[in-house]
């Protein structure tokens, strides 16, 4: 170093000043790899005769970022859980030793936008155990950013968390009581419990398949046990059951079987299974057991314990979270398990059915109909086909299986799903009903025994809902066009098919074979049908189609009296009935009319039936005081609500002394729609003499109290 800086020029200096030492050796001695004094100017540069320069100068070198071990721990969970959900087994992908193949292809799985999130949208056995059903992926991604924060299990999921924290659920707007904190005495004794389940079984099961009662009767054998620490989801479906047994029972079977009332018991029920919705959170829960619970519920009140219009807001709800759950997009796209994938399609169907009839009784129409879905039908098997840790599905049983009813019931929805979606209307083509119609021949009726009663409520059913789609192809609306002139063939075939509907439906009725599905038939009356009928009778009084139809509506009154015990029509009666009778009456007068001078002779119970109403009519001449026939107070406040959509319940009175003539004659037909058009009852179903309340008779067996078939 001392003869290098005695042979430099600048080594003097460089001595004189008293350089400090630089930390970094300078760029040259960097590049050149060599030993840097770090002097400034250092040894090497002044040799060089250089510029030396300080790496501490140069602008910092962009460094490659490292992939941040957050997001890399967060996609690798995410990737596992995906590939489970595919059926991968993952623990052994982890033992694997050889390298991977060489694939240079990819295959692409494209779903659009509106099935974009159902990857991730599951409904496994369990909110806990399922927290991404129902979430977009940028929630699902930050979710999983924020998990891989942390090792604490705080941490696990802090969106989920941060919002099953919070207070309300909203349910009290719908619910508005105080939540019970044990149910326990609300649920009928353990023999009870089974008594009920047993009916369910007989009753309810065999037409909805909502349950797989297999795993069920486990549940509710372990619950009995213990009632206090029933599940929370398990509580929901078990009111719900209790709901829609007692539902389907006579007043004399529960006095029989339950020792109480039936309308005391399906209160009791119903208020447990609302109590039960809201200690599960109904509202934010994503459980399919839950969903089960709240549908039959929702199925047990089709006996206007609800007003129709709340019930159709409910029934919303339940299909709200029927998508949340990811229902409407079948589970074999995702490769979900063979048994989850079954149980979440049955559960999909019933809720179109039911959301299909409440809309008609509520006058709004089905709502699903106006989505898409991809959901299939239900597999043609039997419960027993079906278990939980299932690997494959199962093989379909050729003909009849314990799903023939609510196959042939879903054949026809779809039929009219897809014709609307190749048409873009909600009617069916007549090329559309024949491929229906022969595919239900062939795969079902066909193989079906009468004297099962299954299989015969099964053929009827299938039956009217051939005949309904046939009449709304043609007529999907009532009275439309108010000056249309149909042809005579026209007229005659849509008379028919809808005395066809009344005829089969009163068969069902009337069958003793049939009477534990006695519920159903009873709360899907078709009723467009009834009145089309009547309406029509005033036009064609005479003939072999109205021979037929009079032969046919005087046996339905009378067995109407005989469910009711009311052969004189000395109980309260809704204004529907009482509408229904007057256009009765009506026809019957036309018919009279064009026989004259041969007096047709009437039957008992259109002339008991005519006598009730003129005696109703003149007792409005004096001020109206509370009687037996007479509606009582606690219903006043349900008129009040039903007037703005049923105008045509609360008439001003009319003057008895006037001739009341609700209808004049039609020289149209009548067309048929989807959803009931209440305005059409506004104005050709008046009542005359109305009194101030709804009336109905508390008797909710009849579902009837809105027909009182």
């Amino acid at each position: 170093m001392t003869e290098f800086k005695e042979d430099s020029p600048t080594s003097a200096p460089a001595l004189d000043t008293g350089l400090i030492k630089r930390k970094h050796p300078c760029v040259l001695c960097q590049q050149r790899k060599v030993k840097c004094d770090r002097n400034d100017p250092c040894a090497n540069c002044t040799k060089a005769r250089v510029q030396c320069i300080s790496t501490s100068a140069m602008p910092p070198k962009r460094r490659k970022k490292r992939f941040p071990e957050a997001e890399l721990l967060a996609r690798l969970r995410r990737y596992e859980y995906h590939l489970k959900n595919y059926g991968a087994d993952i623990e052994a992908i982890n033992q694997e030793t050889s390298p991977l193949p060489k694939d240079n292809s990819t295959k692409v799985l494209h779903v659009d936008n509106g099935e974009r999130s159902l990857a991730i949208r599951r409904s496994l056995k369990n909110v806990e155990s399922n927290l991404w059903s129902g979430v977009n992926d940028d929630f699902q991604d930050a979710q999983e950013l924020l998990r891989a924060s942390s090792d604490d299990e705080d941490f696990q999921n802090p969106i989920i968390q941060t919002y099953d924290a919070l207070t309300s659920d909203g349910s009290d707007l719908l619910f508005h009581t105080e939540i019970a904190r044990d149910l326990s005495s609300v649920h009928p004794s353990p023999m009870h419990i089974f008594r009920l389940w047993q009916t369910f079984l007989d009753n309810v099961n065999p037409l909805t398949k909502i349950v797989h009662a297999p795993t069920v009767q486990q549940q509710i054998l372990d619950a009995s046990g213990n009632l206090e620490q029933v599940p929370k989801k398990t509580q929901v479906l078990m009111f719900g059951i209790y709901s829609m047994a007692v539902n389907s029972m006579t007043n004399e079977e529960c006095l029989s079987l339950l020792g109480e009332e039936k309308n005391p018991l399906l209160a009791k029920y119903q208020n447990g299974c609302r109590q039960a919705l809201l200690q599960a959170s109904f509202l934010r829960s994503s459980d399919l057991t839950v969903l089960q619970g709240f549908t039959l519920y929702l199925m047990s009140c089709l006996t206007f314990t609800i007003d129709p219009r709340a019930l159709f807001m409910l029934t919303g709800m339940a299909i709200r979270m029927a998508q949340r759950i990811g229902l409407n997009f079948d589970g074999t796209t995702y490769q979900l398990k063979p048994f989850e994938t079954e149980m979440r399609r049955r559960l999909w169907w019933q809720i179109i059915f039911l959301d299909s009839r409440v809309g008609e009784i509520s006058g709004n129409g089905p709502s699903v109909l106006q989505h898409m879905w991809t959901t299939r039908l239900p597999l043609n098997v039997n419960d027993s086909d079906l278990f939980p840790d299932m690997k494959d599905p199962p093989v379909e049983h050729p003909g009849v299986t314990e799903m023939v009813f609510v196959l042939q019931r879903c054949e026809i929805i779809e039929t009219l799903a897809q014709s609307k979606k190749a048409t873009g209307a909600a009617r069916v083509e007549d090329d559309f009903i024949a491929a229906l119609e022969a595919r239900l021949e062939e795969k079902y009726l066909k193989h079906c025994d009468p004297q099962i009663p299954l299989h015969y409520i099964s053929v009827a059913t299938a039956q009217i809902g051939i005949a309904r789609l046939k009449v709304g192809s043609r007529y999907p609306n009532l009275f439309h066009i108010k000056d249309l002139v149909l042809p005579g063939p026209e007229r005659d075939m849509l008379f028919e098919l809808s005395l066809f509907q009344l005829e089969k439906h009163h068969e069902l009725v009337t069958a003793a074979q049939l009477n534990k599905f006695h519920w159903y038939m009873l709360r899907n009356f078709p009723f467009p049908s009834q009145i089309y009928v009547l309406c029509e009778l005033r036009n064609r009084p005479v003939g072999a189609l109205a021979d037929r139809a009079w032969d046919f509506l005087p046996r339905a009154y009378e067995h109407r009296a005989i469910i009711h015990g009311d052969k004189k029509f000395q109980k309260p009666m809704s204004y529907i009935f009482l509408a229904v009778a007057n256009l009765t009456i009506k026809a019957w007068e036309a018919r009279e009319a064009a026989l004259l001078p041969f007096r047709p002779s009437i039957a008992p119970s259109i002339e008991t039936l005519k006598q009730y109403l003129q005696e109703r009519r003149s007792s409005k001449s004096t001020p109206a005081t509370q009687s037996e026939g007479s509606p009582s107070n606690n219903l006043d406040s349900y008129s009040e609500q039903s007037a703005d959509a049923y105008m045509w319940i609360n008439q001003p009175p009319i003057n008895p002394d006037l001739t009341f003539d609700p209808l004049p004659p039609m020289q149209n037909g009548m067309q048929i729609e989807d959803g009931m058009n209440w305005t059409f009852w506004n104005d050709y179903m008046q009542v005359p003499g109305t009194t101030p309340a709804f009336e109905f008779s508390g008797n909710t067996q009849g579902h009837g109290q809105f027909l009182r078939d």
